[in-house]
């Protein structure tokens, strides 16, 4: 028996099976984020679109993945992004990617519920916020999937093909079985050649049976190859400032690195469209909807215009809009993206103010407060403030 054992051992490769089995499990864990979820973290798919008619269009688009967790419920926060499961009407048990716009806590039996209003950041379908269910925007939170954490552009198309496309899901089982045949039955040419070495040598020595060289640790290789890299490295930094030709590709290397560096905020300054400053030029509200659902809010769509000069510098990441009546703030939301925008964009947005705050006598005051971050060039906040009449109901 031990020396059955002993043979297996002398097969296995020990780095190849613990590289083996940790692709493994990684390809498993992705699956399952992408099928279901796995330790409260899961991935999920924008399947709606593409823009102009996916929800979250301009700022996140069909395809685009994201990972989420399933945070505390304290821990979701005004302007995330979040997946829930909708129980209403045609949507119920479908997972709905959309931001949040209001957190309400209810005391129930003395413990705090959380609950979430949410909506798009499409200008053209934000004029509501969502229906939880046929009769409640609330969202409870034990209906909540999980928050955003990560975003990975237009990956999801893959789910969405294997999904949707059962042609696609043969080919590809197709092909997997195809690379799984190949790696089994043909022959290896590694084997092959060693034994071709051996043949070799023995015709050179005459015959003679000599024992094969003692095979390295893997400790001694590692170590061996780090030696080598190392005295390859400091010999080529030495002959970097001591053999003029290298010298002489060291200057023209950095000053290449150099001109690039200069020319781009000066090709990104000559590009930008005259008379158009990068900021948040205008706010379009949409028409107060009050006691919207009888829950005792009154609900503002709007449409938030980010203009653009076109030059590559210029992102857009993050803005804070306030509602103010009477010099008080009433009302308040966040919105960020992962992606850094860029471009004349018309987003939607919201402010969700309590009912009984809410003066539809009074002027209401929309301010948002923004940074403009440039690549090349310090970070510049920018302010919008617009008034309008707050008796304009829906």
């Amino acid at each position: 028996m031990s020396s059955t054992l002993e043979k297996i051992k002398k097969k296995i490769n020990l780095k190849e099976t613990v590289l083996m089995i940790v692709l493994a499990l990684v390809l498993f864990f992705f699956v399952k984020m992408m099928f279901g979820g796995i330790f409260g973290i899961s991935l999920v798919v924008i399947e709606n679109g593409p823009c102009p008619n996916s929800s979250m269009c301009p700022v996140y688009d069909q395809g685009d993945m994201f990972l989420i967790y399933k945070s505390a419920p304290e821990d979701i926060e005004l302007g995330d992004v979040i997946v829930y499961e909708s129980e209403n009407g045609f949507s119920t048990g479908i997972l709905i990617i959309h931001r949040v716009v209001n957190i309400t806590v209810i005391d129930e039996g003395g413990s705090d519920q959380y609950y979430y209003r949410v909506s798009g950041d499409n200008k053209n379908s934000n004029q509501e916020i969502d229906h939880f269910n046929p009769t409640s925007s609330l969202i409870p939170y034990g209906n909540v999937v999980g928050k955003t954490v990560f975003l990975i552009p237009k990956v999801g198309y893959l789910r969405l093909w294997l999904s949707d496309s059962p042609v696609f899901r043969y080919i590809l089982i197709g092909l997997l079985v195809i690379v799984a045949a190949y790696l089994i039955f043909v022959p290896d040419k590694k084997k092959e050649d060693e034994e071709k070495e051996v043949e070799t040598s023995d015709s050179k020595d005459g015959g003679d049976d000599k024992s094969p060289p003692a095979k390295k640790s893997f400790q001694t290789v590692f170590k061996d190859k780090m030696n080598a890299w190392w005295v390859k490295t400091k010999k080529s930094f030495i002959e970097l400032f001591t053999v003029k030709k290298k010298r002489i590709k060291l200057i023209i290397y950095t000053s290449i690195i150099i001109l690039i560096i200069i020319a781009i905020p000066i090709l990104d300054a000559i590009i930008t469209s005259p008379g158009i400053e990068t900021g948040i030029d205008d706010v379009d509200p949409k028409g107060l909807r009050y006691n919207y659902l009888g829950e005792g809010i009154v609900y503002l769509p709007m449409t938030v215009h980010f203009k653009h000069d076109g030059s590559y510098d210029a992102i857009l990441k993050s803005f804070d809009i306030y509602g103010i009546q009477d010099g008080k703030i009433i009302g308040y939301m966040h919105w960020y993206s992962f992606y850094q925008k860029e471009g004349d964009l018309q987003i939607g947005s919201t402010l969700v103010f309590n009912v009984d705050e809410y003066n539809s006598s009074l002027l209401l005051t929309i301010n948002i407060t923004y940074i403009i971050y440039y690549r090349f060039g310090p970070d510049i906040p920018g302010e919008y403030e617009g008034v309008f009449n707050a008796s304009l109901v829906y």
